[in-house]
């Protein structure tokens, strides 16, 4: 269920740019919120261990745990994640090895833009296992990449600036899995309370989940 919009803003990369990009994030700025609402929350960091998020989630009086998603799909299925991850053993350990807590083990994951790297049907079952470690009203952000055209997406690490902006750290690119409109992205957090759309000016489409 689609409840509302807000812009945010952020600059595209330029081609083959690779300087870190800082970018306003309301999305993130809601996620935050939470952080501020409640005492003693645990927060999954989906971009793997990061000392500079750690001091920000931990400095706000929460326990963070990461899991790379990104970095397991380069191990499982090297540099081509679309078509390598199509082998039912590839995908198979893959998910024996990430997203592996214990049920409703978080109040809140920070999914970045990992999900969009992973084709159906490994993207319903990792979503699937997402939803199971974030406890019932907990919150899940995600990232999106929103233009049509684009057949090759960014990689990046998330590192966060503070309450309203992170910043993206280039790590190469990889052919995109497939096109996330906002029907798609609805479709595979249908099991989710409610599912949140925010306006960037840039081609980020960021989507607050809440379990």
């Amino acid at each position: 269920m689609k409840f509302g919009a807000a812009k945010g803003t952020g600059k595209p990369p330029a081609n083959g740019d690779e300087t870190p990009i800082t970018r306003r994030s309301s999305g993130f700025e809601q996620f935050y919120a939470m952080l501020l609402a409640s005492p003693n929350l645990s927060v999954l960091d989906m971009s793997g261990a990061s000392q500079a998020n750690i001091s920000i989630i931990t400095g706000a009086g929460h326990r963070m745990s990461s899991d790379d998603i990104l970095g397991a799909m380069h191990q499982f299925f090297g540099d081509d994640f679309l078509e390598n991850q199509q082998a039912a053993s590839n995908a198979q350990r893959f998910l024996e090895t990430t997203l592996t807590f214990p049920t409703a083990s978080f109040d809140g994951a920070l999914a970045w833009d990992a999900l969009q790297f992973i084709a159906s049907p490994l993207i319903e079952l990792t979503i699937a296992e997402l939803l199971r470690v974030v406890r019932p009203g907990g919150l899940i952000l995600a990232f999106f990449n929103s233009s049509e055209k684009v057949t090759r997406l960014p990689l990046y690490n998330y590192r966060i600036k503070d309450s309203k902006n992170i910043m993206q750290i280039p790590r190469g690119g990889t052919q995109r899995c497939q096109y996330f409109n906002n029907r798609t992205i609805e479709k595979l957090f249908e099991p989710a309370a409610a599912v949140k759309f925010f306006l960037t000016r840039d081609n980020l489409r960021e989507v607050l989940i809440r379990r």
